[in-house]
């Protein structure tokens, strides 16, 4: 047990703009999310300080409350957050004890100006899988501050919430039937996988829960040296020792763009293990929609199907006459068969939104994986993929358009075709890419989903031919058959791509 008796040292606290939201909520819960260095940490802390000194005293005289501040390591913990708490009590109380060995915990005890007793205490203890949630069962506590818990399981919320509103017990309390007056659940993280908890939790937030995202703090920047300016919306600059520039615009260099994003923007990421194929090309702040995309009707619909067993998916897209590809809906399903995905998921949703009185036959462009010829993979009564949707009899769509083998399956074509739009602009100088943002699976495939695999071998980083085949690569196989047949110059196309190398994977073609 060490001991440290400070002087009132002045060390100012000026919430930021989402600090000031944070402190003023009474949620049950609150969740604040940005990127590095935007003083997340920061606000829960002192949060949970004002929260202690807050709570009625005792039938004793005591502010008596107990906090768990929770991490996956000990390391972490005691490298980050408890150092914070150190710093940020030292000037507020007089007498602050502290241990070190796990679970580290801070004590402070004080008698405050209004003759009341502070008594509080700050529990750290590592959470990392769910072999550990026995030790946080163990605890009762007034209220719990996780911290970068978007690398987290739920779970670790779930348990440590079930043990907020336990101390101090209803019997030391001068009113028995309120004896907590201050208690909340903090949440922070820089962002985690789009595909997260956390991510769900932002779309759909749970009751009694308030959530922020704080400003990136970095923007693209044509104009500057590194691609890259400070953010003017951007918090907590001026408590960064090294100062803004130094601690994000001399650091981007080094980062791919996907880091950028996550740590800097401030923005949900994607895990991946390997080289993301449009890394280049691809710009979520340029080429995903701020609103959601609707067909326009007049203009002829593009469908590109992926086979495969049970790993079916189906985009549907329209070209401007500008020139623009616009990406409206991207759907994906698993072990269901291509028959039951056409019949229970594409043609109720094709009925909604582009229903055969306003699309008609000619109105329909449709193609699928070429491979779709063979039956490999259905039943013996069937003859091939592609009549499972155009057999008149039975086929799902016979009745209303026809699909068809894409131009090619040869991967750099494939590839290719998308680049261009990605790199293109239309006849106006917009982009001649639109995603529309509810298409979750490509977004994320685009931004690092669907990469080249990482080869497991010695010196410099090398990586498949191919991309990797797993949860991104059957919409994207889709989206590369549209984007194929709607090419202007295929023949161009094909003449401007290796068939030997894969040299041009990070060529641009645009012409």
């Amino acid at each position: 047990m060490s001991r440290f008796n400070s002087k009132p040292v002045v060390v100012k606290y000026e919430a930021s703009p989402t600090g000031r939201k944070f402190h003023r909520s009474s949620a049950d819960t609150r969740m604040v999310m940005g990127p590095v260095g935007s003083g997340k940490s920061t606000m829960a802390i002192n949060e949970l300080i004002m929260l202690a000194v807050q709570q009625v005293p005792d039938k004793w005289g005591e502010r008596t409350s107990k906090w768990l501040i929770v991490r996956e390591t000990y390391p972490q913990l005691r490298n980050t957050v408890f150092e914070s708490f150190k710093m940020w009590l030292r000037p507020n109380g007089t007498t602050v004890r502290y241990t070190e060995s796990a679970p580290m915990r801070i004590r402070w005890t004080d008698r405050l100006s209004d003759g009341s007793k502070m008594n509080a205490e700050f529990i750290f203890l590592a959470v990392k899988d769910p072999s550990d949630y026995e030790n946080v069962k163990s605890f009762e506590i007034t209220g719990a501050f996780i911290n970068e818990a978007g690398a987290m399981d739920y779970d670790v919320v779930s348990v440590v919430n079930s043990r907020i509103g336990r101390f101090p017990p209803p019997v030391d309390a001068v009113d028995e039937d309120a004896p907590i007056t201050q208690t909340a659940l903090l949440i922070d993280s820089n962002p985690p996988d789009e595909d997260s908890w956390m991510s769900k939790a932002f779309d759909n937030p749970p009751q009694h829960w308030d959530l922020w995202k704080q400003p990136a703090a970095i923007l693209e920047d044509s104009n500057s040296d590194v691609g890259w300016k400070l953010n003017p919306e951007g918090e907590n600059f001026k408590y960064l020792g090294v100062g803004p520039e130094k601690y994000y615009l001399d650091k981007v260099s080094g980062m791919t763009r996907e880091q950028i994003r996550v740590l800097f923007e401030g923005k949900f990421g994607v895990t991946s293990h390997g080289k993301a194929v449009y890394r280049r090309q691809f710009n979520d702040d340029m080429h995903v929609s701020n609103s959601k995309l609707r067909a326009v009707k007049g203009q002829k619909l593009y469908l590109g199907w992926d086979f495969g067993k049970g790993g079916e998916a189906l985009t549907i897209a329209q070209k401007t006459p500008t020139g623009c590809m616009r990406v409206l809906a991207s759907l994906v399903a698993e072990n269901i068969g291509l028959h039951d995905f056409a019949k229970n998921i594409v043609k109720p949703h094709m009925d909604k939104y582009y229903p055969k009185e306003e699309w008609p036959m000619t109105s329909i462009i449709s193609v699928g994986d070429p491979s779709g010829v063979s039956s490999h993979g259905l039943s013996k009564d069937t003859l091939n993929y592609f009549d499972v949707l155009n057999n008149s009899k039975d086929g799902v769509f016979g009745n209303w358009f026809t699909t068809r083998p894409a131009k090619s399956n040869h991967i750099e074509l494939r590839l290719n075709a998308v680049r261009y739009y990605l790199t293109g602009s239309t006849t106006s100088g917009a982009p001649a890419f639109q995603l529309n943002k509810e298409c979750g699976k490509l977004r994320r495939g685009f931004n690092a989903g669907y990469a080249y695999k990482r080869m497991q071998v010695s010196g410099d980083a090398r990586y498949k031919d191919k991309p990797d085949k797993n949860d991104f690569s059957h919409p994207h196989d889709s989206l590369q058959y549209i984007c194929l047949e709607a090419h202007p110059k295929y023949n161009e196309l094909v003449k401007h791509t290796s068939f030997v190398t894969r040299e041009v994977v990070d060529k641009v073609i645009n012409y």
